[in-house]
């Protein structure tokens, strides 16, 4: 699993799977070329080509349905934000009767905030996903969403005291990740890490 401010329920799991399978899918197959990919996804191709932001949503895909905790950099957090952001578009003016029928099933009280079912004029079921609302519950933050020119005048203290990350600075200027930064690393290993570095500073 991906590390979240709070647990997927079973319908937001749903979602995200789709979401991120139909992404991963639509890069090959229904953008022609880089030209397309910059004009559909117009945050992520200032970070990713093509080919690489298919490799990373792939990536985050089989890590989202393993049973360990993997933690997202901020170039995933990027990349999902408008994955999500796009699908869903596409999932609120589109019923899709497999996918809702899906939702219906796994759809708990938790996901009200976000997650509701109005009716269509056919009567049939419909899917509205509040996006905003999706993000506000699980995503710790939007910093990705920052322009370059207003962060890049902070101070280092400043960016420390506002809680920002080191790799925030590459995702902000467009810069592509290093290999590095799109490893998905697990939970246990970070914290392993964090606690060695306490122990030499000691």
């Amino acid at each position: 699993m991906l590390r979240f401010p709070c647990p997927l329920t079973a319908a937001a799991s749903v979602l995200f799977v789709y979401c991120l399978e139909v992404s991963s899918d639509e890069l090959i197959d229904a953008y022609e070329s880089d030209e397309d990919f910059v004009q559909g996804h117009p945050l992520s191709a200032k970070c990713f080509t093509r080919e690489l932001a298919r490799a990373t949503l792939l990536a985050m895909l089989e890590k989202l349905q393993c049973p360990e905790e993997y933690i997202p950099t901020d170039y995933h957090w990027l990349l999902l934000y408008e994955c999500l952001q796009i699908q869903l578009s596409v999932l609120n003016d589109i019923a899709l009767p497999c996918l809702i029928e899906q939702l219906q099933g796994a759809a708990h009280a938790d996901d009200t905030p976000y997650l509701s079912f109005p009716g269509t004029s056919q009567g049939c079921a419909g899917c509205h996903i509040d996006f905003d609302a999706l993000v506000d519950r699980y995503f710790w933050d939007t910093d990705f969403l920052l322009d370059a020119e207003p962060f890049a005048q902070l101070d280092a203290d400043s960016k420390k005291m506002l809680g920002f990350t080191e790799g925030l600075f590459g995702v902000v200027h467009g810069l592509l990740p290093h290999p590095d930064e799109l490893v998905l690393r697990r939970s246990d290993e970070c914290r392993h890490r964090q606690t060695q570095g306490e122990d030499e500073e000691v």
